[in-house]
């Protein structure tokens, strides 16, 4: 599995375009071969931050993600939405991919120091 993590910072004055375009990109994204997820995440701390995270099954796929129409497109419009250049990384996983799910309430408590 290959995940991919990229940080948008976005323009203020753009960011409800460029979040429509984000919008189109998760739907058409998701029906592609190999997509496993694709989403988007506002920030809290910085709210024109926006954080995508994207999980392939493999690298073949995700190649043929970027050969698309759509993420041609939405490349041809990034630029107008940004102040500052994106962030990728890259993770490769040779396990496969699981989901556990866990309550708030089986998590341990953090110890407490008192200062």
């Amino acid at each position: 599995m290959i995940v991919v993590q990229s940080i948008f910072h976005l323009a203020s004055d753009s960011k409800q375009d460029a979040l429509k375009q984000m919008l189109n990109m998760v739907r058409l994204c998701r029906l592609e071969h190999g997509c496993i997820s694709y989403e988007y995440f506002a920030g809290i701390s910085n709210p024109d931050q926006v954080i995508l995270i994207q999980e392939w099954e493999n690298a073949d796929c995700l190649q043929q993600h970027y050969q698309t129409d759509h993420m041609e497109h939405f490349l041809s419009k990034l630029g107008e939405y940004l102040v500052s250049p994106v962030e990728t990384r890259s993770y490769v996983s040779q396990e496969e991919p699981s989901v556990t799910s866990v309550s708030a309430g089986d998590l341990p408590k953090p110890e407490q120091t008192i200062h």
